[in-house]
């Protein structure tokens, strides 16, 4: 199951922000309830009761979900060459490196975990 928090008629760039604000923002008893919920709708004419028959819920709250990836017809940088926007703020400063799906611009678990490998090596030069 997942959730896609979108909002309608805004920019791409404002419904990404919405919907990681609205990630952390939701409380777990509410995404529990409303995959209780749901799954009874889905199959409770087969005789299944969330009650009974649900043992846990795990929730990944994971905002990568809602990185921005680049857009050729909003981002004009992109189309351009050079550095991204994403590939600027991503350099090293002192010990410390960026390591997220934001850093590519790609809202991907792969991306992620790329872009941590990416960090320690940058660090291990150091």
């Amino acid at each position: 199951m997942m959730k896609a928090a979108c909002k309608p008629g805004r920019p791409a760039r404002e419904q990404h922000k919405l919907g990681r604000i609205q990630l952390y923002t939701t409380t777990f008893e509410t995404y529990e309830r409303n995959i209780r919920e749901q799954l009874a709708r889905m199959l409770g004419a087969g005789g299944f009761d969330p009650a009974r028959d649900i043992l846990e819920i795990t929730v990944n709250r994971w905002p990568h979900g809602y990185a921005y990836e680049y857009n050729s017809l909003f981002d004009q940088f992109w189309l351009e060459g050079g550095e991204t926007p994403c590939q600027v703020a991503r350099k090293p400063f002192g010990r410390l490196a960026i390591a997220n799906a934001d850093a590519d611009a790609y809202a991907y678990t792969d991306c992620a975990i790329d872009q941590a490998h990416r960090a320690v090596q940058e660090l291990k030069k150091n």
